[in-house]
């Protein structure tokens, strides 16, 4: 029963989610809603896959592709690429709050949110405050099953140029064995099968993967 749910995507063309949908097999689930702003090219062959293009600009649009069984949120962006933290705000708070509210009310029973680590709603560091006050906005919601996902550094290849993320990533993996587990940097296919793990299993409640259990997960599920 657990391959057979309908989920739905935000944040499809992102690293995260990029590696989601081209890990998905055909009898991984019912079908996944790909919501994103522009087409995927690169899916169009994969018919498990249906892709909604959304200007995010009025959401109740999106209501029809979020009456599922599982909403995976992979949605953010930067400061820098924001240009405002009123917008960072609205792109990684705001926007992927609505939707979890209506994928509730349409029934939805279970989330799965990828956050950041040392997300924390009273955090001094703006970007870990957003995903902190995200994190309990949504718990508040009451889905009936919560995972939260809290990755440091993300390693794979990404569809933009970010020089300094790039000369962090290569010091981060020359040093990751003495890094303690909060921080190591984890390859985006690895949350991947994070998500495709914690969807096909139940356990109700809340959850959160971080540190040494986001890497060994398969040991507590």
């Amino acid at each position: 029963m657990g391959l057979k749910k309908e989920i739905t995507l935000i944040g499809s063309t992102g690293l995260i989610g990029s590696h989601f949908l081209n890990s998905l097999k055909i009898s991984d689930y019912r079908n996944v809603n790909a919501i994103t702003r522009h087409k995927i090219s690169n899916l169009e062959n994969k018919n498990l896959i249906k892709q909604s293009v959304q200007d995010f600009s009025d959401l109740e649009k999106m209501r029809p592709h979020l009456k599922i069984d599982v909403l995976v949120n992979a949605f953010g962006t930067t400061l820098k690429k924001a240009g405002s933290k009123k917008e960072f705000m609205k792109i990684d708070h705001d926007l992927p709050l609505e939707i979890s509210r209506i994928a509730k009310e349409e029934g939805c029973r279970t989330m799965i949110l990828i956050s950041s680590t040392r997300a924390n709603s009273k955090s001094k560091l703006f970007y870990s405050r957003v995903k902190g006050l995200l994190e309990k906005s949504i718990l508040d919601i009451g889905f009936e099953e919560l995972h939260i996902i809290r990755p440091s550094l993300l390693l794979g290849k990404r569809s933009e140029s970010r020089p300094a993320e790039y000369i962090t990533k290569l010091i981060m993996e020359t040093l990751s064995f003495i890094i303690p587990w909060e921080y190591k940097p984890i390859h985006a296919s690895t949350i991947a099968d994070t998500i495709h793990c914690l969807i096909k299993v139940k356990m109700s409640g809340v959850h959160i993967w971080e540190g040494k259990k986001l890497f060994e997960l398969q040991k507590h599920i």
